[in-house]
């Protein structure tokens, strides 16, 4: 089984055709080639960004030190695998589409006949940080630092 999260467009309201499902895990496709899966998923910046890395390692390591800048490379594309669904995340979420909750199901069909069916987990709301007085604390005063702590 696998999780799959799903997001509405922005302004819909309740359960939508135009709902997107994406599978949360390891991507293998994205750790050989990075920056072809980036640009798959419409992440621009971060596909010319792991592309530049790319060339840049290939280009510093020295000829007769190959395998090194290949394992650099291939940690780079293990990078993209483990988090490039979550980069996805967050270009949907700047976009304005709403987190609609979480499914288990074995693939993307059964994601969605979980979805429209009304199976879905809500995902909780984030609490906001506040100090422990309750006051939300404030940039202008900040709280007890590492010298503060010495005199008690």
């Amino acid at each position: 089984m696998r999780r799959y999260r799903i997001f509405e467009p922005p302004g819909a309201e309740g359960r939508t055709e135009s709902a997107r499902f994406l599978r949360d895990g390891f991507r293998p496709f994205a750790v050989v080639l990075p920056s072809l899966w980036l640009l798959g998923h419409r992440l621009y910046l971060a596909a010319v960004a792991v592309f530049l890395v790319d060339i840049l390692v290939m280009v510093a390591a020295p000829s007769d030190d190959l395998p090194a800048a290949a394992l650099l490379s291939l940690l780079l594309g293990l990078g993209v695998a483990l988090e490039g669904p979550s980069l996805v995340v967050r270009r949907l979420a700047r976009r304005g589409w709403r987190d609609a909750g979480a499914v288990w199901a074995r693939d993307a069909i059964d994601a969605e006949l979980l979805y429209y069916a009304g199976e879905t987990t809500e995902m909780p709301k984030a609490k906001p940080l506040i100090d422990r007085s309750g006051e939300p604390r404030s940039p202008l005063r900040p709280g007890p630092s590492l010298f503060d702590l010495r005199s008690a």
